[in-house]
Protein backbone atom coordinates (compact mmCIF):
# COMPACT_ATOMS: atom_id res chain seq x y z
CA UNK A 1 0.00 0.00 0.00
CA UNK A 2 1.47 3.80 -0.64
CA UNK A 3 1.31 5.79 2.23
CA UNK A 4 -0.49 8.88 1.51
CA UNK A 5 0.58 12.41 2.47
CA UNK A 6 -2.06 14.66 4.40
CA UNK A 7 -3.41 16.03 1.02
CA UNK A 8 -3.57 12.74 -0.67
CA UNK A 9 -5.54 12.06 2.57
CA UNK A 10 -7.79 15.02 2.38
CA UNK A 11 -8.09 15.01 -1.29
CA UNK A 12 -9.62 11.10 -1.17
CA UNK A 13 -11.74 11.80 1.88
CA UNK A 14 -13.52 14.72 0.23
CA UNK A 15 -13.89 12.45 -2.96
CA UNK A 16 -15.49 10.22 -0.57
CA UNK A 17 -18.00 12.62 0.74
CA UNK A 18 -19.17 13.58 -2.41
CA UNK A 19 -19.50 10.27 -3.93
CA UNK A 20 -23.13 10.05 -3.27
CA UNK A 21 -23.49 13.13 -4.84
CA UNK A 22 -21.81 11.83 -8.05
CA UNK A 23 -23.59 8.67 -8.36
CA UNK A 24 -27.35 10.85 -7.84
CA UNK A 25 -26.17 13.23 -10.54
CA UNK A 26 -25.32 10.38 -12.77
CA UNK A 27 -28.38 8.51 -12.19
CA UNK A 28 -29.95 11.75 -13.06
CA UNK A 29 -28.55 12.51 -16.07
CA UNK A 30 -29.24 8.21 -17.10
CA UNK A 31 -32.89 9.24 -16.81
CA UNK A 32 -33.18 12.02 -18.80
CA UNK A 33 -30.24 11.24 -21.51
CA UNK A 34 -29.89 13.64 -24.52
CA UNK A 35 -28.83 13.31 -28.06
CA UNK A 36 -26.45 15.58 -30.14
CA UNK A 37 -26.61 19.51 -29.36
CA UNK A 38 -29.91 18.57 -27.36
CA UNK A 39 -28.02 18.60 -24.37
CA UNK A 40 -30.12 21.30 -22.71
CA UNK A 41 -31.30 19.75 -19.61
CA UNK A 42 -28.15 18.36 -18.92
CA UNK A 43 -25.60 21.58 -19.45
CA UNK A 44 -28.34 22.91 -17.10
CA UNK A 45 -27.19 20.94 -14.28
CA UNK A 46 -23.79 21.41 -15.07
CA UNK A 47 -24.18 25.34 -14.48
CA UNK A 48 -26.82 24.93 -11.90
CA UNK A 49 -24.18 22.44 -10.09
CA UNK A 50 -20.75 25.08 -10.97
CA UNK A 51 -22.88 28.05 -9.82
CA UNK A 52 -23.49 27.01 -6.42
CA UNK A 53 -19.94 26.01 -6.42
CA UNK A 54 -19.13 29.93 -6.83
CA UNK A 55 -17.62 28.81 -9.77
CA UNK A 56 -17.99 31.38 -13.37
CA UNK A 57 -19.58 29.95 -15.52
CA UNK A 58 -21.02 30.73 -19.49
CA UNK A 59 -23.41 28.95 -21.17
CA UNK A 60 -24.31 28.23 -24.81
CA UNK A 61 -20.83 27.54 -25.70
CA UNK A 62 -20.94 25.59 -29.40
CA UNK A 63 -24.20 25.41 -29.22
CA UNK A 64 -25.48 23.34 -25.52
CA UNK A 65 -21.76 23.44 -23.85
CA UNK A 66 -20.80 24.79 -20.92
CA UNK A 67 -17.68 26.62 -19.58
CA UNK A 68 -16.60 27.00 -15.68
CA UNK A 69 -13.79 28.70 -14.50
CA UNK A 70 -12.50 27.83 -10.73
CA UNK A 71 -9.94 30.80 -9.99
CA UNK A 72 -7.21 29.99 -7.48
CA UNK A 73 -5.29 31.91 -5.44
CA UNK A 74 -4.55 35.65 -6.68
CA UNK A 75 -2.09 36.18 -8.90
CA UNK A 76 -1.47 32.66 -10.08
CA UNK A 77 -2.29 32.66 -13.98
CA UNK A 78 -1.61 29.13 -14.72
CA UNK A 79 -4.35 26.99 -15.92
CA UNK A 80 -5.35 23.06 -16.00
CA UNK A 81 -8.60 21.88 -18.08
CA UNK A 82 -10.80 18.99 -17.60
CA UNK A 83 -13.44 18.02 -19.99
CA UNK A 84 -16.90 15.26 -20.52
CA UNK A 85 -18.91 14.85 -22.74
CA UNK A 86 -22.63 15.14 -22.36
CA UNK A 87 -24.84 13.60 -25.25
CA UNK A 88 -26.31 10.10 -25.11
CA UNK A 89 -26.65 7.27 -28.45
CA UNK A 90 -29.93 6.92 -29.86
CA UNK A 91 -29.90 3.35 -28.60
CA UNK A 92 -32.89 2.05 -26.37
CA UNK A 93 -31.32 1.63 -22.58
CA UNK A 94 -32.51 -1.89 -20.80
CA UNK A 95 -30.41 -1.69 -17.96
CA UNK A 96 -33.49 -2.15 -15.62
CA UNK A 97 -32.67 -0.14 -12.65
CA UNK A 98 -34.97 2.68 -11.27
CA UNK A 99 -32.67 5.31 -13.34
CA UNK A 100 -33.41 3.40 -16.88
CA UNK A 101 -33.81 6.07 -19.25
CA UNK A 102 -37.03 8.01 -19.66
CA UNK A 103 -36.46 9.02 -23.20
CA UNK A 104 -37.50 5.79 -25.74
CA UNK A 105 -34.32 5.35 -28.29
CA UNK A 106 -32.52 7.47 -26.40
CA UNK A 107 -29.96 6.13 -23.44
CA UNK A 108 -26.56 6.65 -21.85
CA UNK A 109 -24.37 3.56 -22.43
CA UNK A 110 -20.70 5.16 -23.89
CA UNK A 111 -20.35 6.55 -19.80
CA UNK A 112 -20.93 10.00 -20.29
CA UNK A 113 -23.33 10.40 -17.91
CA UNK A 114 -20.52 9.09 -15.53
CA UNK A 115 -18.32 11.67 -17.42
CA UNK A 116 -20.13 14.90 -16.35
CA UNK A 117 -21.23 13.57 -12.63
CA UNK A 118 -17.67 12.67 -11.56
CA UNK A 119 -16.10 16.34 -13.17
CA UNK A 120 -18.69 18.03 -11.40
CA UNK A 121 -17.80 15.80 -8.37
CA UNK A 122 -14.20 17.15 -8.89
CA UNK A 123 -15.17 20.58 -9.24
CA UNK A 124 -16.68 20.58 -5.62
CA UNK A 125 -13.77 19.19 -3.66
CA UNK A 126 -11.89 21.55 -6.22
CA UNK A 127 -13.66 24.48 -4.95
CA UNK A 128 -13.48 23.25 -1.36
CA UNK A 129 -9.77 23.96 -1.62
CA UNK A 130 -9.72 27.23 -3.93
CA UNK A 131 -7.73 29.47 -1.73
CA UNK A 132 -5.08 27.11 -1.87
CA UNK A 133 -5.06 26.09 -6.05
CA UNK A 134 -1.75 27.73 -7.17
CA UNK A 135 -3.91 28.68 -10.22
CA UNK A 136 -7.12 27.97 -11.93
CA UNK A 137 -9.60 25.23 -12.91
CA UNK A 138 -11.23 25.51 -16.71
CA UNK A 139 -14.19 22.42 -16.66
CA UNK A 140 -15.25 22.32 -20.36
CA UNK A 141 -19.02 20.25 -21.03
CA UNK A 142 -18.56 19.32 -24.47
CA UNK A 143 -21.89 18.26 -26.71
CA UNK A 144 -21.97 16.12 -29.63
CA UNK A 145 -18.96 14.23 -29.14
CA UNK A 146 -20.69 10.88 -30.37
CA UNK A 147 -20.72 9.67 -34.70
CA UNK A 148 -20.34 13.13 -36.19
CA UNK A 149 -22.93 13.08 -39.37
CA UNK A 150 -21.23 14.96 -42.55
CA UNK A 151 -22.82 17.91 -42.32
CA UNK A 152 -22.54 18.52 -38.87
CA UNK A 153 -19.03 19.43 -36.57
CA UNK A 154 -18.39 17.73 -33.41
CA UNK A 155 -18.89 19.40 -30.21
CA UNK A 156 -15.44 19.89 -29.53
CA UNK A 157 -14.77 22.15 -32.72
CA UNK A 158 -17.83 24.18 -32.09
CA UNK A 159 -17.03 24.89 -28.98
CA UNK A 160 -13.07 25.71 -29.46
CA UNK A 161 -14.46 27.99 -32.52
CA UNK A 162 -16.35 29.64 -29.97
CA UNK A 163 -13.74 30.28 -27.56
CA UNK A 164 -13.64 27.78 -24.94
CA UNK A 165 -10.11 27.72 -25.01
CA UNK A 166 -9.98 31.09 -23.79
CA UNK A 167 -9.69 33.40 -21.11
CA UNK A 168 -7.96 31.88 -19.46
CA UNK A 169 -6.24 29.29 -22.02
CA UNK A 170 -5.71 25.72 -20.40
CA UNK A 171 -1.66 24.91 -20.16
CA UNK A 172 -3.28 21.33 -19.97
CA UNK A 173 -5.74 19.20 -20.30
CA UNK A 174 -6.90 16.07 -18.65
CA UNK A 175 -10.17 13.92 -19.90
CA UNK A 176 -11.19 10.08 -18.84
CA UNK A 177 -13.31 7.71 -20.26
CA UNK A 178 -14.85 5.31 -18.20
CA UNK A 179 -14.39 1.01 -19.02
CA UNK A 180 -15.70 -2.47 -17.62
CA UNK A 181 -12.45 -3.80 -19.29
CA UNK A 182 -10.26 -2.88 -15.71
CA UNK A 183 -11.50 -3.20 -12.12
CA UNK A 184 -13.71 -0.09 -10.74
CA UNK A 185 -11.49 2.29 -8.96
CA UNK A 186 -8.77 1.58 -11.26
CA UNK A 187 -6.89 4.34 -13.78
CA UNK A 188 -5.33 3.26 -16.79
CA UNK A 189 -2.87 5.56 -18.83
CA UNK A 190 -0.05 5.64 -21.77
CA UNK A 191 2.24 7.99 -23.45
CA UNK A 192 1.63 8.60 -26.66
CA UNK A 193 -1.62 6.94 -28.37
CA UNK A 194 -4.45 5.97 -26.18
CA UNK A 195 -7.30 5.79 -28.12
CA UNK A 196 -6.03 4.74 -32.28
CA UNK A 197 -8.70 6.56 -33.74
CA UNK A 198 -10.01 5.39 -36.58
CA UNK A 199 -9.84 5.26 -41.25
CA UNK A 200 -12.34 4.54 -42.87
CA UNK A 201 -12.81 3.27 -46.61
CA UNK A 202 -15.90 2.90 -48.78
CA UNK A 203 -15.30 -0.02 -51.36
CA UNK A 204 -17.35 -0.76 -54.86
CA UNK A 205 -16.42 -4.23 -55.97
CA UNK A 206 -17.67 -3.72 -59.96
CA UNK A 207 -18.43 -7.13 -61.96
CA UNK A 208 -20.61 -8.22 -64.83
CA UNK A 209 -24.44 -8.78 -64.46
CA UNK A 210 -25.50 -12.26 -66.22
CA UNK A 211 -28.29 -14.93 -65.49
CA UNK A 212 -27.76 -17.17 -62.61
CA UNK A 213 -28.17 -20.18 -65.61
CA UNK A 214 -25.03 -18.85 -67.58
CA UNK A 215 -22.98 -17.55 -64.25
CA UNK A 216 -19.91 -18.28 -66.49
CA UNK A 217 -20.95 -15.46 -68.95
CA UNK A 218 -21.33 -12.40 -66.23
CA UNK A 219 -18.65 -11.89 -63.08
CA UNK A 220 -20.62 -12.33 -59.87
CA UNK A 221 -19.70 -9.18 -57.72
CA UNK A 222 -20.94 -10.86 -54.53
CA UNK A 223 -18.47 -13.72 -54.62
CA UNK A 224 -15.40 -11.32 -55.53
CA UNK A 225 -16.83 -9.25 -52.45
CA UNK A 226 -17.08 -12.30 -50.28
CA UNK A 227 -13.26 -12.99 -51.29
CA UNK A 228 -12.11 -9.55 -50.30
CA UNK A 229 -13.57 -9.40 -47.18
CA UNK A 230 -11.82 -12.84 -46.56
CA UNK A 231 -8.62 -11.91 -48.24
CA UNK A 232 -9.00 -8.32 -45.41
CA UNK A 233 -9.36 -10.48 -42.89
CA UNK A 234 -6.24 -12.71 -43.51
CA UNK A 235 -4.35 -9.36 -43.91
CA UNK A 236 -4.73 -8.23 -40.42
CA UNK A 237 -3.74 -11.75 -38.84
CA UNK A 238 -0.85 -12.71 -41.29
CA UNK A 239 0.41 -9.49 -42.59
CA UNK A 240 0.65 -7.12 -39.55
CA UNK A 241 2.38 -7.04 -36.56
CA UNK A 242 1.27 -9.43 -33.91
CA UNK A 243 2.61 -7.35 -31.12
CA UNK A 244 -0.01 -4.37 -32.91
CA UNK A 245 -3.79 -4.27 -31.93
CA UNK A 246 -5.53 -3.75 -34.95
CA UNK A 247 -9.41 -3.75 -35.99
CA UNK A 248 -10.79 -4.53 -39.55
CA UNK A 249 -14.28 -4.33 -39.82
CA UNK A 250 -16.74 -4.31 -42.88
CA UNK A 251 -18.96 -2.87 -41.31
CA UNK A 252 -21.79 -2.66 -44.59
CA UNK A 253 -22.71 -4.47 -47.53
CA UNK A 254 -24.87 -3.55 -49.93
CA UNK A 255 -25.66 -5.48 -53.66
CA UNK A 256 -27.85 -7.68 -56.24
CA UNK A 257 -31.24 -7.07 -57.56
CA UNK A 258 -32.30 -10.40 -57.85
CA UNK A 259 -32.05 -13.73 -56.24
CA UNK A 260 -31.51 -15.29 -59.93
CA UNK A 261 -28.89 -12.68 -61.28
CA UNK A 262 -25.28 -12.24 -60.62
CA UNK A 263 -24.66 -8.66 -59.22
CA UNK A 264 -22.79 -6.19 -61.20
CA UNK A 265 -21.62 -4.02 -58.68
CA UNK A 266 -21.46 -4.57 -54.68
CA UNK A 267 -20.92 -1.71 -52.64
CA UNK A 268 -19.08 -1.79 -48.59
CA UNK A 269 -18.05 0.61 -46.11
CA UNK A 270 -16.06 0.01 -43.30
CA UNK A 271 -13.19 1.16 -40.86
CA UNK A 272 -9.87 0.13 -39.83
CA UNK A 273 -7.74 0.72 -36.30
CA UNK A 274 -4.40 0.32 -35.26
CA UNK A 275 -2.17 0.69 -32.25
CA UNK A 276 0.63 1.69 -34.28
CA UNK A 277 0.82 5.37 -36.45
CA UNK A 278 4.01 4.21 -38.40
CA UNK A 279 2.30 1.18 -39.34
CA UNK A 280 -1.15 3.02 -40.35
CA UNK A 281 0.56 5.08 -42.87
CA UNK A 282 1.21 2.21 -45.22
CA UNK A 283 -2.20 0.72 -44.61
CA UNK A 284 -3.64 2.20 -47.14
CA UNK A 285 -1.68 1.35 -49.82
CA UNK A 286 -1.74 -2.42 -47.91
CA UNK A 287 -5.59 -2.54 -48.29
CA UNK A 288 -5.09 -1.56 -51.75
CA UNK A 289 -2.84 -4.35 -52.80
CA UNK A 290 -5.02 -7.09 -51.48
CA UNK A 291 -8.33 -5.88 -52.72
CA UNK A 292 -6.77 -5.25 -56.12
CA UNK A 293 -5.38 -8.78 -56.49
CA UNK A 294 -8.45 -10.04 -55.42
CA UNK A 295 -10.30 -8.34 -57.89
CA UNK A 296 -7.71 -9.22 -60.69
CA UNK A 297 -7.74 -12.95 -60.01
CA UNK A 298 -11.43 -12.74 -60.47
CA UNK A 299 -11.71 -10.57 -63.04
CA UNK A 300 -13.52 -7.65 -61.17
CA UNK A 301 -12.43 -4.16 -61.20
CA UNK A 302 -13.02 -1.75 -58.14
CA UNK A 303 -13.34 1.78 -56.55
CA UNK A 304 -11.66 2.13 -53.18
CA UNK A 305 -11.95 5.64 -51.29
CA UNK A 306 -9.83 5.49 -48.18
CA UNK A 307 -10.01 8.02 -45.64
CA UNK A 308 -6.90 8.34 -43.56
CA UNK A 309 -7.23 9.50 -40.00
CA UNK A 310 -10.75 9.85 -40.47
CA UNK A 311 -10.55 10.27 -36.70
CA UNK A 312 -6.67 10.81 -35.83
CA UNK A 313 -5.19 9.12 -32.53
CA UNK A 314 -5.76 10.62 -29.35
CA UNK A 315 -2.08 11.53 -28.28
CA UNK A 316 -1.07 11.98 -24.37
CA UNK A 317 2.36 14.23 -23.48
CA UNK A 318 4.75 12.08 -21.73
CA UNK A 319 5.05 15.06 -18.57
CA UNK A 320 1.31 15.06 -18.22
CA UNK A 321 0.93 11.54 -18.54
CA UNK A 322 3.61 11.24 -15.94
CA UNK A 323 2.00 13.82 -13.69
CA UNK A 324 -1.68 12.11 -13.49
CA UNK A 325 -0.27 8.99 -13.01
CA UNK A 326 2.27 10.21 -9.53
CA UNK A 327 -1.03 11.81 -8.54
CA UNK A 328 -3.87 8.77 -9.08
CA UNK A 329 -1.04 6.79 -7.04
CA UNK A 330 -0.76 9.28 -4.34
CA UNK A 331 -4.64 8.75 -3.87
CA UNK A 332 -5.49 5.41 -4.79
CA UNK A 333 -2.43 3.24 -3.99
CA UNK A 334 -0.30 1.69 -6.96
CA UNK A 335 -1.65 -1.23 -7.03
CA UNK A 336 -5.08 0.61 -8.57
CA UNK A 337 -2.48 2.85 -11.23
CA UNK A 338 -2.63 0.52 -14.36
CA UNK A 339 -0.11 1.17 -17.77
CA UNK A 340 -1.92 0.42 -20.96
CA UNK A 341 0.19 -1.63 -23.19
CA UNK A 342 -1.72 -0.68 -26.68
CA UNK A 343 -4.14 2.36 -27.01
CA UNK A 344 -7.50 1.37 -27.23
CA UNK A 345 -8.83 0.70 -30.89
CA UNK A 346 -11.52 3.75 -29.98
CA UNK A 347 -11.81 7.20 -31.74
CA UNK A 348 -13.01 9.63 -29.65
CA UNK A 349 -13.11 14.06 -30.46
CA UNK A 350 -10.95 14.68 -27.11
CA UNK A 351 -8.00 14.51 -30.25
CA UNK A 352 -9.17 17.90 -30.93
CA UNK A 353 -8.51 19.29 -27.51
CA UNK A 354 -5.00 17.32 -27.50
CA UNK A 355 -3.84 18.46 -30.91
CA UNK A 356 -3.61 22.20 -29.47
CA UNK A 357 -3.01 21.82 -25.70
CA UNK A 358 -0.62 19.35 -24.22
CA UNK A 359 -2.67 17.00 -21.92
CA UNK A 360 -3.85 13.26 -20.94
CA UNK A 361 -6.81 11.25 -21.87
CA UNK A 362 -6.93 8.12 -19.33
CA UNK A 363 -8.76 5.16 -18.77
CA UNK A 364 -11.50 4.80 -15.86
CA UNK A 365 -12.18 1.04 -14.66
CA UNK A 366 -16.07 0.56 -13.82
CA UNK A 367 -16.08 -3.02 -13.50
CA UNK A 368 -17.46 -4.43 -9.60
CA UNK A 369 -18.50 -7.01 -8.49
CA UNK A 370 -22.33 -6.90 -9.68
CA UNK A 371 -22.34 -9.03 -13.22
CA UNK A 372 -24.05 -6.09 -14.91
CA UNK A 373 -21.11 -3.43 -14.77
CA UNK A 374 -19.27 -6.15 -16.94
CA UNK A 375 -21.19 -5.17 -19.61
CA UNK A 376 -19.03 -3.49 -22.62
CA UNK A 377 -19.18 0.02 -23.56
CA UNK A 378 -22.38 0.97 -25.60
CA UNK A 379 -24.21 -2.21 -24.68
CA UNK A 380 -27.57 -1.80 -23.78
CA UNK A 381 -27.54 -2.57 -20.60
CA UNK A 382 -24.09 -0.91 -19.67
CA UNK A 383 -23.95 0.24 -16.24
CA UNK A 384 -20.99 1.85 -13.96
CA UNK A 385 -19.98 0.16 -10.17
CA UNK A 386 -20.08 2.79 -7.06
CA UNK A 387 -16.50 2.32 -6.46
CA UNK A 388 -15.79 4.36 -9.35
CA UNK A 389 -16.88 7.64 -8.01
CA UNK A 390 -14.61 8.06 -5.61
CA UNK A 391 -11.71 7.19 -7.08
CA UNK A 392 -12.13 9.36 -10.48
CA UNK A 393 -13.10 12.13 -8.37
CA UNK A 394 -9.77 12.06 -6.32
CA UNK A 395 -7.72 10.85 -9.25
CA UNK A 396 -8.93 14.15 -11.07
CA UNK A 397 -8.49 16.58 -8.33
CA UNK A 398 -5.01 15.49 -7.47
CA UNK A 399 -4.11 15.87 -10.78
CA UNK A 400 -5.49 19.26 -10.89
CA UNK A 401 -3.54 20.13 -7.73
CA UNK A 402 -0.18 18.93 -8.43
CA UNK A 403 -0.40 19.94 -11.68
CA UNK A 404 -0.61 23.73 -10.99
CA UNK A 405 1.65 23.22 -8.19
CA UNK A 406 4.80 22.08 -10.27
CA UNK A 407 3.79 24.58 -12.80
CA UNK A 408 4.58 27.26 -9.89
CA UNK A 409 7.70 25.77 -8.87
CA UNK A 410 9.30 25.94 -12.63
Amino acid sequence: MTLQSDLAAEVAAAANAVAGRVKEIRQDIHAHPELRYQEHRTAAICAEELRSLGIEVREGVGQTGVVGVLRGKAGSDRTVGFRAEMDALPTQDLCGHPWQSTIPGVGHHCGHDGHVAALLGTAKVLAGMRDRLEGNIKFLFEPAEEATPDDEIPGSIAMINDGALDDPRPDAIFACHFYPEWPAGSIALKSGSSFSGNDYFELTVKGKESHSAVPWKGVDAIVVAAQVISALQSFTARQLDIEEATSLTVGTIKGGRASNILADSVEMTGTVRISSEKIRNDLPALIERTIKGVCESLGAEYDLNYFSRHLPAVICTPAEVDLVRSASIEVLGREQVIEMRHPRLAADTVHEWLDRVPGVFFMVGTAGDSTDTHYPSHHQRFNIADETWPAVVAAQSMSAIRYLQQARSE
